[in-house]
């Protein structure tokens, strides 16, 4: 993923469901090294995923769990319990990224916050205050966020124009194609990618490397 110091500190991976992205996402987090890993399951789905890698790993429902888990340098938040009836989950959301932020503050180190699916937390035109306080600031804190998007159109750009390394699976609407492009990659290379197939572009660099993950 190259050189920290000379990044900003945002991976943008997008793809359609069943390309490879939580995958890749899951592979980037396992295989750097990190104080800390941050993960907001909103969907019940990743901290099982997690666990089948990462044995002990458990997810965490109430913000005293949170603050056990940070001895395990993995803090998988479900928010179910905490925020009933959040269908939306814009609440639970809020308050993770203000404590993902603050908990990051505490100690030094890299640390890395995954948001599956972000296209369904914030839109184009708003941002959570809290998830922008991240992408604007959080470099101070060596935090990178690293975003998941079957959408890449409905990004907001405080997240699409900060990223430093975009990463496309296969992606077939036209508008979603349209975005990628407008962030450096070909439209129609990342249309023809095979299921599991990726081209990574480093925004800073502007360098490209292709790969797979399965």
């Amino acid at each position: 993923m190259g050189d920290w110091t000379l990044k900003l500190h945002l991976t943008l991976i997008c793809g359609m469901s069943g390309s490879g992205k939580t995958t890749f996402a899951f592979r980037h987090l396992f295989n750097t090294g990190a104080a800390c890993r941050f993960v907001f399951d909103h969907q019940g789905r990743d901290g099982p995923r997690i666990a089948s890698f990462v044995p002990g790993v458990q997810p965490c429902y109430t913000a005293a769990e949170l603050e056990v888990a940070l001895a395990t340098r993995w803090v998988v938040f479900n928010p179910c319990r905490m925020f009933p009836g959040d269908m939306t989950f814009q609440k639970a959301f809020a308050f993770f990224c203000q404590w993902v932020y603050d908990a990051s503050r505490r100690a030094p180190g890299k640390k890395f916050f995954l948001v599956n699916e972000i296209n369904q937390l914030q839109d184009r035109e708003n941002i959570p205050d809290q998830l922008s306080q991240i992408v604007l600031a959080g470099r101070e804190e060596n935090i990178e966020l690293v975003c998941c998007a079957q959408e890449p159109h409905f990004v907001h750009s405080a997240i699409t124009g900060q990223s430093s390394e975009l990463v496309c699976f296969r992606l077939d609407e036209s508008r979603a194609l349209r975005k990628i492009e407008s962030l450096g990659l070909s439209g129609s290379e990342v249309q023809a990618l095979p299921l599991g197939s990726f081209i990574s572009l480093d925004r800073l660099q502007r360098t490209q490397i292709a790969g797979r993950v399965f």
